[in-house]
């Protein structure tokens, strides 16, 4: 199970981003701005060859039954999770602890998935997320058509 999103929903509400904090005392997901155009929510993607994880020096990065753990005690704050993660996902800095999403396995969907107004969050499978992301987008492409074609009628 991972989070998936749907960035055609996605209005920089950061209501991901306080779902998070109230859970954990610190967000784990931050929603980024990309040039002005596009709002993208950030966080642990969780990958099946985790790049974190591997450059990670004493283990407090390591592969778990298809998710990347992190151990609170192990990390020395060195930042190459920082540096190796292709999505800039796992934030470092030297005064904290990595601030890494865990998918929240005590709740059956995580909180900032539940709270997201525009629902531009999914939590599923990658064939179920991809499956509802094409759903959508050929819902918006149905309306536009049917919008040109009113309007040429008219």
């Amino acid at each position: 199970m991972e989070i998936y999103v749907d960035l055609e929903r996605c209005i920089f509400c950061h209501a991901c981003e306080v779902a998070c904090e109230r859970e954990h005392g610190e967000s784990r997901i931050s929603v980024e701005a990309v040039k002005d155009r596009a709002s993208v929510p950030v966080s642990c993607h969780h990958c099946e060859v985790a790049p974190c994880a591997i450059v990670c020096p004493t283990g407090a990065l390591r592969q778990e039954g298809g998710e990347v753990a992190f151990d609170e005690g192990l990390c020395t704050r060195c930042g190459l999770c920082r540096l190796a993660c292709p999505f800039g996902a796992a934030e470092a800095d030297p005064a904290s602890m990595v601030q890494k999403c865990d998918l929240c396995p005590d709740w059956d969907v995580p909180p900032c998935v539940l709270t997201c107004p525009t629902e531009a969050l999914i939590f599923g499978d990658r064939d179920l997320a991809t499956v509802e992301i094409r759903r959508r987008a050929a819902s918006r492409i149905a309306q536009s058509y049917a919008a040109a074609v009113g309007r040429e009628r008219a």
